[in-house]
């Protein structure tokens, strides 16, 4: 009987490495932009990360994630020592969905009107669905469960596609991305790509993909599809990041990172329908989560030894890193039954166009989060006096870190320095004050951060603060 296997650490790390790789390569090709010099608040502001420009508002409706406080494959596995059989794990399976079963009956009785759009057994324990007020005040009081998530859309994470299609990389220029390992090419490795549909048809992807599953339409091979309204508009984001990880074939010297991996095509983002009735590409947390059930059972046999080692999720839910949520919770069973998530982070919105914000499924503390990078070659910077009656306390020069706005303070959370521990001597006079009235246990400043706009204790305690902007 074949038992659980420690995951294969190497594949892992060199994948990790190659999702990293991508990154890389985006952001290098969103910082040539051939378009004369850019002034470092429009470059902020032009960096919104998103395929396609702007968001489309999507509307969920009354959709919850409820996750259970049942056993889920995961856990079963865990407690085991992370060793079973193939038959244990398939029988583990099937009593978490019964499990299931028998308590959305017990709400029936109850009154509850529950029809799950996706249930999971694998990596959490849990379902989704439409839930009405007397539903979800059910299972508010249920003992069973363990917590109930509004679903949130996520969209492809990715720099702005002009950028990218810009001189960097073009042909006859010579630049190439440089992401590899020397000697791995990721032969006899699965990657789960959750994503958009892939081009199967496409040159460069030829032998590399396996049997796709589709979460969002339900089709045989998790092809791209068409935009119902308009068949020239195919999902593109899905083949765009298989190929940056295993296409080969492609112009002299032009390749995938893992040109010898496999990619299983898991379509949880494509054409849905938004908010006003349009169509857009998007994602929403559940169709996640349902990805990451078929990631680590792709066949769909309740056995989770076939799991591929990596599961890398292209699409980003905006602020969104819940290190407690459904989706945090189903990356940490993923890894449990020996499955590394992979998610993006940085090129997420305006929140902070300068460096990004971190998006789910990247607050995962399971989940490998690839971060992006700022490669401007300037930034605004601004000038910080902090005084204590009449004593300076600090006057530089710092890097301005996030945006600023007319309803928004000035904000310097990497810039400030580093002074925990340091006692900060006061002049003759006035109130006793130490570095921790000037800076935060991560040594974030508390004076810069409020902008002036301290309340009444706290100019008792903070004599001034002066902030001057230069450009």
């Amino acid at each position: 009987m074949p038992q659980r296997k420690p995951a294969l650490l190497g594949a892992v790390a060199a994948f990790a490495l190659a999702a990293l790789a991508f990154t890389a390569v985006a952001l290098q090709a969103g910082s040539n932009s051939g378009a004369g010099p850019v002034s470092p608040r429009a470059a902020a502001v032009a960096w919104r990360g998103l395929v396609d420009e702007p968001r489309v508002p999507v509307a969920v409706g009354e959709r919850m994630l409820v996750v259970l406080d049942l056993p889920s494959l995961a856990d079963r596995v865990a407690a085991s020592g992370g060793r079973a059989g193939d038959r244990q794990e398939r029988r583990w399976t099937a009593s978490a969905l019964s499990l299931q079963r028998l308590f959305l009956s017990r709400l029936t009785v109850q009154g509850a009107q529950i029809k799950p759009e996706f249930r999971y057994g694998r990596v959490l324990n849990g379902f989704s669905a439409q839930l009405d007020p007397r539903s979800l005040a059910l299972l508010e009081r249920a003992p069973e469960v363990e917590g109930i998530y509004p679903v949130r859309a996520a969209y492809p994470a990715s720099v702005e596609e002009d950028r990218a299609a810009r001189a960097a990389f073009s042909a006859g220029i010579g630049a190439r991305p440089e992401g590899g390992l020397p000697g791995f090419d990721g032969r006899g490795v699965a990657i789960a790509l959750l994503d958009t549909g892939v081009d199967r048809l496409h040159p460069y992807l030829r032998g590399r993909l396996l049997e796709g599953i589709d979460v969002v339409g339900g089709s045989e091979l998790a092809a791209a599809a068409s935009r119902p309204e308009d068949p020239t508009q195919v999902e593109r984001h899905g083949t765009q990041l298989a190929g940056i990880m295993v296409g080969a074939g492609g112009p002299p010297g032009l390749a995938g990172i893992a040109t010898g991996a496999s990619v299983i095509p898991i379509r949880i983002a494509g054409w849905q329908r938004d908010a006003q009735g349009g169509w857009a590409v998007y994602s929403r947390t559940d169709q996640i989560i349902a990805g990451l059930e078929r990631a680590v059972d792709p066949n769909d046999d309740g056995d989770a030894h076939d799991a591929a080692r990596i599961a890398l999720v292209g699409v980003a839910e905006p602020y969104a890193a819940f290190a407690q949520g459904a989706l945090a919770q189903a990356a940490g069973g993923a890894l449990r039954l020996d499955t590394l998530v992979v998610g993006p982070a940085g090129n997420d919105g305006p929140a902070g166009p300068g460096f990004g914000s971190v998006s789910g499924p990247g607050g995962a503390p399971a989940a490998l989060t690839v971060a992006a990078g700022d490669l401007r070659p300037s930034f605004q910077i601004a000038r910080v006096v902090l005084r204590a009656g009449l004593r300076v306390v600090l006057d530089r020069t710092l890097p301005l870190a996030g945006a600023v706005g007319p309803e928004r303070p000035l904000d310097l959370p990497i810039a400030t320095p580093r002074l925990s521990g340091e006692r900060v001597l006061p002049a003759p006079g006035t109130p006793s004050v130490s570095a921790a009235d000037f800076f935060d246990a991560r040594g974030y400043s508390r004076v810069a951060a409020s902008g002036g706009r301290a309340g009444d204790r706290q100019e008792r305690r903070w004599t001034a603060s002066a902030l001057s902007l230069q450009r």
